[in-house]
């Protein structure tokens, strides 16, 4: 059977790579370890996470709570993230007698408007919007089940979701996260042209919309089918370009990657009526759906990745030879 690792973008671009940086790499466990050596040197890829990058520091930018209170330390604004033990969690390590106030307490402040996920969580799995008691008591028993943590947040109208990947201090490419929509045509329903324009992948969509799938959308108008950015749920990725945009995002990633000393990083930022916040900060550098994109344009998905994880490779070299 064909190791289906090695189907990886990050694998492919490496091997493409090697002749022309002059490195050799070496693939393990399945491909999911990569071994970098060059000038006799090796450094390490662990998945999606470059090994330039501190133990400690991969280790916080995982824990969504920890984020949050290192940057809300240094007065970066970023989305409060609450962090929930389990029961089991509790006895053994912080003597806590049980959490369930706590939850409902929370709950009940933002008035039962709040988002579920699991503190260490990524591609958007496991994330609820929670509207009431009943769905709070169900998700929260089911995660605390599945989990020794969630995180507990303010559920934000979002106007929009950017990521911007960092390296060496330098933003090198912004994108939205344009979540998945339909546009009608005055005759057909909703289920019709989610399945029309999603084929087999929007059937993930019909659940948040099953009141509204049986109504035909007026010619033009426009209809947001999830809540959630992730491009691997769905949403498309579309390069920034406008400066009025880039300018303030880029200010607030600086202070997010110099806060935490991290050299090579995806950091989320979200946008509401009134300011930017963090979101998140990925040590794992995730491009995969990225770069299987469509060339759109001016735009080549797959080569602006490899251009990425070149100057990645460079970076490397520098701070594993003392050079940086």
């Amino acid at each position: 059977m064909e190791n289906l690792n090695s189907k990886r973008i990050l694998v492919k671009i490496i091997k493409e790579l090697q002749e022309e940086l002059s490195f050799k790499a070496e693939f393990i466990s399945e491909d999911w370890i990569i071994i970098i050596t060059h000038n006799n040197k090796d450094s390490y890829i662990y998945g999606n996470h470059w090994s330039m990058n501190s133990a400690t520091m991969q280790l916080i930018a995982k824990d969504k709570s920890a984020t949050y209170d290192i940057l809300s330390k240094n007065k970066i604004p970023a989305i409060e993230h609450k962090i929930i033990f389990s029961h089991n969690f509790q006895a053994k390590y912080t003597g806590q007698n049980g959490c369930w106030d706590e939850i409902l307490n929370y709950a009940k402040k933002h008035e039962y408007n709040i988002v579920c996920k699991p503190n260490k969580g990524t591609g958007g799995n496991d994330v609820y919007h929670i509207t009431n008691q009943l769905e709070l008591e169900s998700v929260v028993h089911t995660m605390l089940s599945k989990y020794p943590d969630l995180c507990l947040s303010p559920f934000y109208k979002i106007d929009a979701e950017y990521r911007a990947i960092v390296l060496n201090g330098k933003t090198q490419l912004l994108y939205q996260k344009e979540r998945p929509f339909i546009i009608g045509n005055g005759k057909d329903t909703l289920l019709t042209l989610i399945i029309e324009k999603y084929k087999k992948a929007g059937l993930v969509f019909l659940e948040n919309n099953m009141d509204k799938l049986s109504t035909v959308i007026c010619k033009d108008e426009k209809i947001i089918i999830s809540w959630k950015h992730n491009l691997g749920l769905g949403a498309k990725a579309i390069v920034v370009k406008d400066k009025s945009i880039i300018e303030p995002i880029e200010k607030i990633v600086n202070e997010a990657s110099k806060t935490f000393d991290i050299g090579f990083a995806s950091i989320d930022i979200v946008s509401t009526s009134d300011k930017y916040y963090v979101l998140e900060i990925n040590s794992g550098i995730m491009m995969e759906n990225f770069a299987l994109q469509k060339t759109d344009g001016e735009y080549n998905y797959y080569e602006i990745t490899k251009s990425i994880y070149r100057d990645a490779l460079r970076f490397l070299f520098q701070t594993k030879e003392g050079k940086y």
